[in-house]
């Protein structure tokens, strides 16, 4: 099979595995038993903890949280909100994932101000819109790094700047599902106006149901789960051990990624892959964009009828956002970008990982070729 929506999830890496194996076989201990000194069930959080600050450049170890993942991660951000205000503004972008999207929502029906920024035709912020809707009372400020569709990656440190600049009270949380492991992320340069991010190891090859939120010194959030007392007191429930360890070898691993060969690989695509289909549109191409996301529309067929003939063929790329439960809908991202409404049910992703090759890559576009002609 080639896999080639590695923007759903990602294989976990033969190191990450064998990580993760002693913490299932032999030191399956709880990590907040009395006899942890002596187990040492407590070392893969200490390592991933570590390793986060090593690949984010955070301030610290101890900025990190972990949960299940991103998901949970962006709803306790929303969440949290809502037991220290009654009320207040808070801005998102036009093109959120759910997770985002859905508790703002919630959010609104509580009583709180949610406003929309729109993006450009390419999919990047209006930053002039941002800078319209901040208020002396916003409280949150939540846009994605990296679009998870069309991989474009959003203006993170001219939004930290507007916002430090205009309401510098209010949090800024971006969703970084899609650019930790991916791209650079410092947390103390270019992102250093970021209070909270989140994550999710599964979209680095690491294992998945383990991800985390950094929250800067100085920020406070009320607890998401009680009753343990385990991330000090902010989720309580039995530390998952294997999947800690997993995480730290993923993080490690993720800082010799080599982006340029991947980004590479991305553009031969795209480039091939118009000359067998010149109708072929890239949708987002002349933005920032992450180096493995190609969102790209085919004439006259729609997106989930060319995934599924791939499928067939043991080829598996992406339509639509993954994290919908098997639904399929017609991309927010792209409707939201102006892109006509034919085009936008024409459109699959095609998202490449460390392991991605170019022989998978010739047989895509010749399979794409089959159909289109």
């Amino acid at each position: 099979m080639i896999y080639l929506d590695n923007n759903a999830t990602t294989q976990p890496t033969a190191h990450v595995v064998e990580a993760m194996l002693p913490y299932m076989t032999e030191c399956y201990f709880n990590a907040s038993a009395s006899t942890t000194a002596f187990t040492g069930a407590d070392k893969p959080r200490r390592e991933a903890s570590a390793a986060m600050a090593r690949l984010l450049n955070a301030e610290e170890p101890d900025c990190f949280t972990f949960t299940s993942g991103a998901t949970e991660s962006n709803n306790w951000v929303f969440s949290s909100l809502t037991r220290t205000r009654k009320a207040g503004r808070v801005l998102i972008s036009a093109i959120e994932h759910a997770s985002i999207a859905e508790p703002a929502a919630e959010l609104a029906r509580v009583g709180f101000e949610v406003i929309e920024i729109p993006v450009d035709a390419h999919g990047v912020l209006q930053l002039n819109a941002l800078r319209d809707a901040l208020r002396e009372d916003t409280a949150l400020v939540s846009i994605m790094a990296a679009n998870n569709e069309t991989g474009v990656l959003e203006p993170v440190l001219e939004i930290g700047r507007l916002i430090r600049q205009l309401c510098p009270a209010a949090l800024f949380h971006t969703d970084a599902t899609q650019a930790v492991g991916k791209i650079s992320v410092d947390l103390q340069g270019d992102w250093q106006d970021v209070d909270l991010l989140s994550f999710s190891a599964h979209k680095f090859h690491g294992p998945k149901g383990i991800g985390g939120l950094y929250i800067r010194p100085g920020i406070e959030l009320e607890s998401m789960i009680l009753g343990g007392g385990q991330e000090k007191g902010l989720r309580s429930g039995t530390t998952n051990t294997p999947a800690l360890a997993g995480l730290a070898e993923a993080a490690s691993d993720a800082r010799s990624l080599n982006i340029k060969t991947i980004e590479a690989l991305r553009d031969t695509l795209e480039t091939r892959l118009i000359d067998a289909i010149p109708a072929t549109v890239i949708h987002s191409r002349m933005a920032p964009r992450l180096p493995n996301t190609s969102c790209l529309s085919l004439p006259s067929m729609l997106g989930e009828e060319i995934a599924g003939f791939l499928a067939s063929e043991g080829v598996i790329v992406g339509t639509g956002a993954a994290c919908s439960a098997g639904a399929i809908h017609p991309s927010v991202t792209l409707r939201s970008m102006g892109v006509a409404h034919e085009v936008v049910v024409n459109s699959i992703r095609v998202s490449l990982s460390r392991i991605s090759t170019i022989k998978e890559i010739e047989e895509l576009v010749i399979r794409l070729k089959k159909i289109s002609s």
